[in-house]
Order: C-alpha cells, then sequence, then structure tokens
C-alpha cells in the first residue's frame, strides 16, 4: 500500500528521527500492511497502519495533498519542530518526515506529496473519560484540567499559539503534559496577548463544556485568572463571546454531517 500512495517515495526527500527510522521505512515499503482512513480533510489524509503479520495498530500516518500555491506543509512541520525544541516544549515527535515539491505533484495530479510517520499510541492521549473522576460523570477531574490549563498558560508565556486546544490533542503521562497536533500553531515573540489567550482557552472550553462537564467556561476561566492576573471579570464577557463562536461552528458542523 506504501507504493500505491507514493510511487516514487525513493526520490523523496527524508528527515529521519532515530536510527531505526531507516528500517522502519524500508518495512513500510517491503511489508504488507492495513491502511485504515482515520481522517480526510481537505489538506491531508491520517492514516492508521496496521501489520498484517501481528494483527495491531503500529504507526499513524498523515499525508499531504497538494494545493497550488500552499506551504509545503511536510518541511513547515520541520519548522515548527525546531522552534518547539528551541523554547523546550515537550511534544511526540515523529518517526520521520518525507516530502517532495508540492507543486509539482499538483501540476502532475499526484494525490500526495508527502508526510508525517508516527509511532501509533494507544494510551496516554487525554480521553473523554479522563475528564471525570466516576462512570456517572458527575464528579470532575479538576486536577487534570488545573494541569493543563497550567501547562498552556506555560505555552502562551513563551509566546505560543495552538489553535486547536481540544483536551484529546495533549498526551499526558505521570503529571507532565506533551502536545500533538501542530497545525495552524504559531509563534509570537513576546509572550501572548490577552486576547490570543482568551480566544487559545476558548476551543477547550467549548469542548468540555460540550462534554457535559459543569460550568466548564467559568472553571477554565477561573483557574486561568490565577496564573494571569492580567484578566478580569470584565474580559468574561468577550471569552463567553468566543466560547460561543466556537461552539456554533461546533453544531454547524455536526449538523452538516447527520445528514
Amino acid at each position: 500500500m506504501w507504493t500505491v500512495l507514493f510511487p516514487n517515495w525513493k526520490k523523496f526527500k527524508f528527515y529521519f528521527f532515530s536510527k531505526e527510522a531507516p528500517q522502519i521505512l524500508e518495512r513500510l515499503s517491503t511489508e504488507k500492511f492495513n491502511f485504515e482512513t482515520f481522517k480526510k480533510g481537505s489538506s491531508h489524509y491520517v492514516f492508521i497502519l496496521s501489520s498484517f503479520k501481528e494483527k495491531k495498530p503500529l504507526f499513524l500516518l498523515k499525508a499531504f495533498r497538494p494545493k497550488l500555491f500552499k506551504t509545503n506543509k511536510a518541511r513547515k512541520y520541520l519548522r515548527t519542530l525546531s522552534k518547539l525544541g528551541e523554547l523546550n516544549i515537550s511534544v511526540i515527535k515523529p518517526i520521520f518526515l518525507f516530502w517532495k515539491n508540492p507543486q509539482i505533484a499538483f501540476l502532475k495530479r499526484e494525490p500526495l506529496y508527502g508526510g508525517i510517520v508516527f509511532p501509533y499510541i494507544e494510551r496516554g492521549f487525554v480521553k473523554r473519560e479522563d475528564l471525570f473522576l466516576d462512570d456517572k460523570k458527575e464528579k470532575v477531574n479538576y486536577e487534570l484540567i488545573k494541569n493543563l490549563i497550567s501547562f498552556l498558560f506555560k505555552l502562551h508565556e513563551k509566546g505560543v499559539y495552538l489553535k486547536d486546544t481540544k483536551y484529546n490533542n495533549f498526551y499526558h503521562f505521570e503529571g507532565d503534559f506533551k502536545i500533538f497536533d501542530l497545525e495552524g500553531l504559531k509563534f509570537y515573540e513576546k509572550p501572548l496577548s490577552r486576547f490570543e489567550r482568551l480566544k487559545d482557552l476558548s476551543t477547550l472550553a467549548m469542548v468540555l463544556e460540550w462534554e457535559k462537564v459543569k460550568n466548564a467556561r467559568e472553571l477554565i476561566f477561573n483557574l486561568y485568572k490565577q496564573l494571569y492576573p492580567e484578566i478580569n471579570e470584565k474580559d468574561f464577557g468577550e471569552f463567553n463571546c468566543l466560547v460561543n463562536k466556537k461552539r456554533k461552528k461546533r453544531e454547524k458542523k455536526f449538523a452538516t454531517s447527520s445528514y
């Protein structure tokens, strides 16, 4: 399947993150794998790769679709990862990246021009059930949410704007958090402005509210206010509007997908 998706893969440029990466690439190109489509977007696909021999998921592939005059997402990811390393920010690192010129791929009508291969991580990402301390979802896991807010505050102080702060985009192990999805991430030379902080928090608040976390908006706002006193009660109205905007967008998306 690898050679079907990338028939000229040997001509691609590669960046390996471990000494095992070349062997994994060779395995993908010679061994039979089942490719399950996990997500299909306008700019990329996400595949779960399972071994026919071992009968279990082993890798995650984010494959990029060529768009005319658009940035090479594989190279952009590499630059973003390098910058995060400079800032000493924890992130789930891939196994390897690969790419070719996306404009040439577009002109030749090739479906994909590169991608990123990650190890398949079954446990560790924050899940819906982690948000609560009981099966009835009556007791909220305030400690987990508080620690996540603290992690976001540290990112904001370093000038990092995540954009997609959904809880399941965070890897959590022994109290430490790592980020995974770098799509849409922005860097600023200074700590984030008040508005950018509220905007970044609004997605998390909306999703927690969607999952029936009690008073999610107030909870997120008040926890962050303890770390960043520059925001006050007058800012809650603006934060509320941002959350409403995100919620309407999600409701519209779910309403469209139901038809």
